[in-house]
């Protein structure tokens, strides 16, 4: 999270987003961090940054709801993209648990969801899990009191708070007793439910869908009967105080102890101009440190935040066109360096050779240029457009760490247009997949060593995404149906000579997805460029 504070010239810094829903939960997480700030605002929400040990913490404040929490905890994750997110706050007690303990979710159930039928409610729980890491960590931060010694002194409370690992429970109503239909309800269905609460799913669901390391921290400010007078006797205040002491002192344990498993081993497309990480290591002041490549975002083939407008032409308020993807890319190819640069390319550069850029499309005829936050990018307008939104279906984008990334969403055909009733939708044509890949794979290799600083070995990775029950057409009577969500191949480079070989190794894992092999030299290749 390049935002959030200096850089350390000794000591690698690690990223986590804390998720709160009121004010009071908030102003207990901001207590453990140094030199917060509130500068850092992405289309209207405020976020809070700052440090914490080895940490860069970034903390959004959402309001109650699972709906609200999700969509920003989604803005917070690609804003920032941490190791790990935390929601910290404060929940009811419905089962072995006192006021002031605190619950780490095992899971969360969406207790909400069911079919209502003649003979009943029969519920359909949306479960989501915490990740097993993290759960792990909270079981060994409770088999002893330290975390107390992080508890608020301003904020007494009692003695022997626990801290409890298990179930929670996660709705849209404010449960205020236990003789409620709502309370009821909990314990005939989700009877190992410890704690209940109203945002813990929607956090959890966008964890999910950005593949991070999340669980859910709650103090307890009521046992569900008598919530106004806990209320009045300052119980959220004082939960919302151990929520956090557990939170930070699961942090803290995580600095000690081994690091936290990445998603894909990457680094955040926000971090791209700092390379302040130690490795593991110290290697002589003269030798490169291996390059750290980025995450994906909306899927394996995007490195964009969700909705992010990536390119802009025209005037402002006049005629300008904002280009961005709608559908996230089903191709992509990428080229990665092997060893870091010694310094970030810079944003002139790439703007000045951008144009040369390839783009993952069979023709191309030049490419539009355009500067956003992460570098430069060439792109295909794909039409004429007189203003507003349009949408992108090829981009290449140059990382000012030298990382090179071409994506497509045009690979896979879903419209039948014109074709005959025969041809199946969606297929992808095998012949143009191997043509394309192959003249572009080439290009992209030749393009980074010449504008990139790309230096062998490096890495590059070819990927379909969105694959299942797609077809691929080798031929008007082979089309089988590819059986697999993605196909994802990534190898090692020594030089441009190997480039034919990874292109192989990605065919054949093509046509192998769909229980069929690839048949030798088809169209051509080896030995020649894929022809039909």
């Amino acid at each position: 999270m390049a935002t959030i504070s200096e850089p350390l010239s000794e000591t690698e810094r690690r990223s986590v987003v804390i998720v709160t829903a009121l004010d009071l939960e908030t102003k207990a997480v901001l207590r453990h961090l140094v030199d917060w700030r509130d500068d850092v605002v992405e289309q209207g929400t405020v976020f809070y940054t700052g440090r914490f040990q080895e940490w860069d913490v970034a903390v959004v404040e959402t309001g109650p709801g699972n709906v609200g929490v999700a969509a920003i905890a989604a803005r917070a994750f690609g804003l920032f993209r941490p190791e790990i997110a935390l929601f910290v706050g404060i929940g009811g007690g419905v089962k072995d648990v006192a006021l002031g303990d605190v619950v780490v979710a095992t899971k969360v159930y969406g207790y909400e969801g069911g079919k209502d039928t003649t003979t009943g409610f029969a519920p359909r729980p949306d479960l989501q899990h915490s990740a097993h890491a993290l759960e792990q960590r909270a079981r060994a931060v409770a088999k002893t009191p330290k975390w107390c010694d992080r508890l608020n002194p301003d904020l007494p409370g009692p003695e022997g708070q626990k801290l409890r690992v298990g179930p929670i429970a996660a709705g849209e109503v404010v449960v205020a007793s236990k003789k409620s239909d709502t309370a009821k309800f909990l314990k005939k269905q989700y009877g190992d439910t410890l704690a209940v609460e109203m945002e813990g799913r929607g956090f959890l669901e966008a964890v999910h869908i950005h593949s991070l390391l999340g669980t859910v921290v709650r103090g307890i400010s009521d046992l569900l009967s008598k919530k106004t007078v806990a209320d009045q006797a300052g119980w959220q205040e004082k939960a919302a105080d151990a929520a956090s002491a557990v939170a930070f002192e699961i942090l803290a344990r995580l600095n000690r102890q081994s690091p936290v498993p990445s998603r894909t081993g990457g680094t955040p497309v926000s971090d791209i101009a700092k390379a302040d990480a130690k490795p593991a290591e110290t290697p002589s002041k003269t030798a490169a440190r291996a390059h750290r490549p980025l995450d994906p975002t909306v899927n394996e083939g995007a490195f964009y935040r969700p909705g992010e407008v990536l390119a802009r032409v025209g005037v402002p308020d006049v005629d300008e066109v904002e280009f961005l993807f709608e559908a996230p890319p089903d191709a992509y190819l990428r080229i990665i360096p092997g060893a870091e640069l010694a310094e970030p390319i810079a944003v002139a550069h790439l703007n000045g050779v951008a144009g040369y850029a390839p783009l993952l499309k069979s023709k191309q005829y030049g490419a539009f240029t355009s500067v956003n936050r992460m570098g430069a990018m060439a792109y295909d307008p794909g039409g004429a457009y007189r203003g507003g939104r349009a949408p992108l279906r090829w981009a290449t984008q140059l990382f000012q760490n030298g990382e090179l990334w071409l994506a497509s969403n045009t690979m896979i055909v879903r419209e039948r247009g014109g074709r005959p009733e025969w041809v199946p939708i969606p297929f992808i044509s095998a012949v143009s997949l191997e043509a394309i890949f192959f003249e572009k794979a080439h290009a992209a290799v030749a393009f980074a060593v010449q504008h990139l600083s790309l230096k062998f070995p490096c890495e590059v990775e070819m990927g379909l995404v969105g694959t299942t029950d797609v077809a691929l057409a080798v031929d008007q009577d082979r089309m089988p149906l590819i059986r697999k969500e993605k196909i994802i191949l990534r190898q090692d480079l020594a030089g441009e000579a190997g480039v034919e070989g990874t292109l192989l190794a990605f065919f054949e894992q093509v046509h192998d997805a769909t229980g069929f092999a690839r048949p030798a030299a088809l169209f051509g290749f080896p030995p020649d460029k894929p022809s039909a």
